[in-house]
């Protein structure tokens, strides 16, 4: 039987192994100047990009395209999103697309700015306005501004998004706009009220960027060839781990193909890392932690990043225990009818069976819940669900990892989506057993 040592050496010499640490250690300009993740330049080259009349040549292509990117994420009037990015370019007119637009001075004449000047500081990142005309009577026009706020390093301020909100409520109250977030996916919660206080603030992560946007513009044959590699010299740079190496915001699908041919061939040495993650330390485990995130550290990030993202292993190597510790034991503490009852367990799918099996138990009414459909998180405003009674999410996506869940009344199949994380799913199960007028408690929440 082979080492584990052997067998990381034969996954390090592979050659699709090779040819995506080639891939990710490519020359890029944006890491040469330093700033690959400094949020002024994200808004430039959006800005650039979304801009008709600049040179790259693709007229209002790639604002459709980011207009269908919002569609896919918006938590509601969806078709009236997708009517726009679908209407003839010719009935757009008058574009104005400007960088970080101080959103104190929108619609603000000269006499009145000095009355803003006292006012705490807000700028939007890129600020879109364009003039929509009636194809039937062309002399109908609507305004439609498209405001994107960009988030990297810095979190989400909900407090200032409820600012920017209040801000346009008032300023367009007769125009249609679109407030739009564009963050890094782990920014993102179950749903927009929930990432950002209002459903009417839309949430796009950096992915949705590059597969909705930028490889559909990269593809177009309109495009400029000197504005071609201007864009995949951003696309390059998404794909950079920041947060201290920690995150990566997207990734392409010239790395996907890569990671699917190592993962087939080399499914043995990645359950081997993993296992060896959850071990004690030892001097095998310290080898394999130095290979996996210090010697090829940026190859084993995309190949981790990418398994996750298509969500083909439950459980992923972690080195970083302490972090990890506090979610080893998953316990619900529950009060009903002057009874207390603990459940606890391991994993999701299992604590998911535990509480459903306890519900029952008591002739709760679970089944009209689960008919409705159990929404994931805290809040009943999202668009995937947690239990359904088919394996189908409220966007019409599919479950990405199935458990299923027999009643013990009914007979019924109930499905869970399994993959979602120990805190999305405790949040759930808390909001479930509150809904039935069980009193519940959840110590790891709280002392998180």
């Amino acid at each position: 039987m082979k080492s584990l040592k052997r067998m990381l050496y034969e996954l390090t010499m592979d050659k699709d192994f090779v040819a995506l640490k080639f891939l990710i250690d490519r020359p890029n300009v944006f890491h040469v100047a330093g700033a690959t993740h400094l949020e002024t330049w994200h808004s430039r080259f959006l800005s650039w990009l979304l801009n008709p009349t600049e040179r790259h040549t693709l007229g209002y292509y790639p604002f459709q395209r980011f207009l269908m990117a919002v569609a896919e994420s918006a938590d509601e009037n969806i078709d009236d999103i997708t009517d726009i990015a679908m209407l003839n370019v010719n009935q757009f007119c008058n574009p104005e697309v400007i960088a970080e637009k101080d959103i104190n001075k929108l619609d603000i004449d000269e006499a009145e700015e000095e009355l803003e000047k006292n006012e705490d500081k807000g700028r939007l990142d890129v600020f879109f306005k364009v003039n929509i005309v009636d194809e039937k009577e062309h002399a109908n026009q609507q305004k439609l501004i498209l405001a994107v706020e960009q988030k990297v390093y810095a979190r989400v301020d909900v407090n200032q998004c409820d600012k920017y909100l209040r801000k346009f409520e008032e300023t367009y109250k007769d125009e249609k706009f679109l407030l739009v977030a564009l963050v890094p996916k782990s920014q993102m919660k179950e749903s927009n009220e929930a990432t950002f206080g209002s459903s009417k603030w839309i949430g796009i992560d950096y992915q949705q960027l590059v597969d909705i946007v930028l490889m559909p513009c990269l593809d177009n044959p309109d495009l400029n060839i000197y504005a071609k590699s201007i864009i995949q010299q951003y696309v390059d740079a998404l794909r950079m781990p920041y947060k201290n190496k920690r995150e990566k915001l997207a990734t392409i699908e010239e790395e996907r193909i890569l990671v699917r041919s190592i993962y087939d061939r080399f499914e043995d040495v990645i359950k081997a890392i993993t296992k060896i993650s959850n071990e004690d330390d030892s001097e095998e485990r310290d080898y394999v932690e130095t290979v996996v995130t210090e010697t090829y550290g940026d190859v084993f990030r995309t190949i981790r990043w990418v398994l996750d993202e298509e969500h083909d292993v439950d459980e992923i190597w972690n080195f970083s225990r302490n972090i990890q510790k506090r979610w080893d034991e998953l316990t619900i503490i529950i009060t009903y009818e002057g009874k207390e009852t603990v459940i606890n367990n391991e994993n999701v799918p299992e604590l998911w069976t535990k509480t459903l099996q306890w519900i029952e138990e008591q002739g709760l009414q679970l089944r009209q819940l689960v008919d409705e459909g159990i929404m994931l998180g805290s809040s009943d405003g999202g668009k995937r669900y947690a239990i359904a009674m088919k394996p189908v999410h409220r966007n019409s996506r599919e479950f990405t990892t199935i458990r299923e869940y027999q009643s013990i009344i009914t007979g019924e199949i109930y499905y869970i989506e399994a993959k979602i994380n120990p805190e999305s799913a405790m949040l759930t199960i808390a909001k479930l057993l509150k809904k039935l007028g069980v009193g519940v408690e959840t110590p790891l929440l709280v002392n998180s």
